[in-house]
């Protein structure tokens, strides 16, 4: 790889269908617009989110062919997502592996998912690695940061945080979006119309006009201990339920912006 890596070929790793466009729908769209090719691939359906499904079916148990059922209406809202970012549907790759448990999984030594995430880069053989980062509070995002890592090889990766804190000395890359990019974000996560049920302010917030990405976490991957992970979730759940999650406009003029044109991304890592 060079040391400039660029948007050419872009990989974005998404642990459940709608984190590609809360993380990284200004990005898509820039890359998109810049003549690159995008592929997303998604580690989950997001099937196993009970409480929006017992919202929206009024019923108590959730039972395995109704996260099926929800599982393939949330790879149909993603879909729909990508092609509001003017990705191509077929771009979109659904790897199925258990919403919920990929931290399980990596605990367990599971190999699959590093195999097809290998899979995944060896085809596309993208110029760019759009990661979820291992400071995020959701498990599921923390654990398949790790298998990316592991599975990138030499490919340049910058990370996007959604449920967390991030490490401000690790910022790579600020994309400051035009109102039509964060109109077209907002409008792709509108998609998502199952993950607004409750939490639609909290999710539209997300369409804010600055997007944040950070250095590569070689360094940081980590697979959770169960304590870790429970302790992690309940400060995720905290935030969620007392509405600290609000992203918002951060007010940081951008120190760098990935650029138009012939999708340079020179100084992105």
């Amino acid at each position: 790889m060079t040391d400039a890596p660029t948007l050419e070929r872009t990989l974005i790793v998404a642990p459940h269908p709608d984190d590609d466009a809360i993380g990284a729908g200004g990005l898509i769209q820039r890359a998109v617009a810049s003549g690159a090719r995008v592929r997303v691939v998604f580690a989950t359906d997001g099937e196993s989110n009970a409480w929006p499904q017992r919202y929206m079916h009024k019923k108590l148990i959730i039972r395995k062919v109704d996260r099926a059922r929800w599982g393939a209406m949330r790879r149909e809202e993603a879909r729909e997502a990508l092609a509001r970012l003017g990705v191509e549907r077929d771009a979109a790759r659904f790897l199925g592996f258990p919403d919920q448990k990929i931290a399980v999984l990596a605990r367990a030594g599971c190999p699959k998912i590093h195999d097809a995430l290998r899979a995944a880069v060896d085809e596309f053989q993208p110029t760019l690695i759009v990661s979820p980062s291992s400071r995020d509070l959701h498990a599921d995002h923390r654990a398949l940061a790790w298998y990316v890592h592991r599975a990138a090889g030499d490919t340049p990766i910058v990370t996007y945080i959604v449920h967390g804190d991030p490490n401000e000395e690790r910022m790579a890359v600020r994309l400051a979006l035009t109102p039509r990019e964060q109109l077209w974000k907002r409008q792709a996560i509108e998609c998502h119309k199952s993950q607004l049920l409750l939490s639609r302010d909290r999710f539209l917030s997300y369409a804010r006009p600055v997007e944040s990405f950070y250095a590569a976490e070689h360094d940081a991957v980590s697979v959770d201990t169960r304590p870790q992970e429970w302790m992690r979730a309940l400060r995720h759940a905290g935030r969620v339920l007392f509405g600290k999650y609000d992203a918002g406009d951060s007010g940081v003029q951008p120190a760098a912006d990935v650029q138009d044109g012939a999708g340079d991304v020179a100084g992105l890592l």
